[in-house]
């Protein structure tokens, strides 16, 4: 570079602070650039110094962050003196690169007529005209050369949105001590439809057969639960896991046989039950999900057997039934 050039874009980079007082509002963390560098690098698209003209002209405001992925993104509003408000967000590897976009859309702004420049002209493109960071380069390759060539990157996979509602079928197996006489198995087959931060399901359980006998006699009956369940879930997720909190109702009948009695009868009890549970579910991946359940049945009616002519209950459910589930669930998008 000769001396005239040193001297040309001394008088670029120093423009005014006066001048871009109202042109330009920076607003970035201290790892970016400085204003006055966004001012500079304005003025060096535009081949001159700012001027209080300029100013009156356009007025722009640019804010960048770094994203969680550690890009960094730019957010500039241009508001022309003549014209409507033009918002644009950039996505760049590095707070330099948003610099130099973010001054290459004011300069454009305050001087359209170098998108008619033969610079731009010289590199013909498909890509679209609001892809300012690809056309950075071009502006500035007959000033400073051509830059250095960095290998092409593979596009992103595109990830569709998530649905807003999914369906889900959870098959579950555990253990219930209260609601018959001895801690019993048994499996649940659930229904549930799943939103953002909540979810409802429908379902139904059995709960195998246990004995009840009479103290110091053979008779007794062997009883068993099957009911269907309604629940709501408040969802609360942490990256992989899920921690829903669940209440609902629960609804059948506890189904009851003699045994060791001169006319063994089978007999039916009402089953009504309020429910309340809190799980851990590990989503490995969108699909499937495998969850452990703790939670209680609460009787709302008394579920109870006598044998004929006895004055005492073969078996009454307790006032509080524990429940543990291990659960596998499959999802649907």
């Amino acid at each position: 570079m000769d001396l005239p050039e040193i001297l040309a874009a001394l008088t670029l980079s120093l423009a005014p602070p006066a001048a871009t007082d109202g042109l330009l509002r920076w607003d970035a963390p201290a790892a970016c650039p400085s204003r006055d560098a966004l001012a500079g690098a304005v003025a060096a698209d535009l081949g001159r110094s700012l001027t209080p003209a300029d100013a009156e002209a356009v007025t722009a405001r640019a804010t960048a962050r770094r994203r969680r992925d550690r890009r960094w993104e730019l957010a500039l509003t241009i508001e022309p003196q003549d014209a409507p408000a033009v918002t644009r967000s950039v996505v760049a590897d590095s707070c330099e690169l948003l610099v130099d976009a973010a001054a290459l859309m004011i300069a454009v702004a305050i001087d359209p007529d170098l998108l008619a420049g033969p610079v731009l002209a010289a590199e013909p493109t498909s890509r679209d005209p609001g892809d300012i960071p690809l056309a950075v380069p071009v502006l500035r390759e007959a000033r400073d050369g051509p830059p250095p060539r960095s290998p092409p990157r593979s596009p992103a996979p595109r990830v569709p949105p998530p649905a807003s509602l999914r369906m889900a079928v959870s098959l579950a197996a555990g253990l219930d001590v209260g609601a018959l006489p001895r801690p019993t198995a048994g499996f649940l087959l659930r229904l549930g439809l799943l939103a953002r931060r909540v979810r409802a399901e429908v379902g139904a359980g059995h709960w195998l057969e246990q004995p009840a006998r009479v103290a110091g006699t053979g008779g007794g009956g062997d009883l068993r639960l099957t009911a269907a369940q309604l629940g709501v879930c408040p969802r609360f997720a942490l990256r992989k896991v899920e921690l829903p909190l669940c209440a609902g109702l629960e609804l059948g009948a506890m189904r009851g046989a003699g045994v060791g009695v001169v006319t063994p009868t089978v007999d039916r009890v009402f089953w009504l039950a309020a429910l309340a549970d809190a799980r851990v579910q590990w989503v490995p991946v969108p699909r499937l999900a495998l969850g452990l359940q703790l939670g209680v049945a609460v009787p709302l009616l008394a579920a109870r057997f006598r044998l004929r002519g006895q004055d005492t209950d073969v078996h009454r459910a307790a006032p509080v039934a524990f429940r543990g589930l291990f659960a596998l669930e499959l999802r649907f998008f």
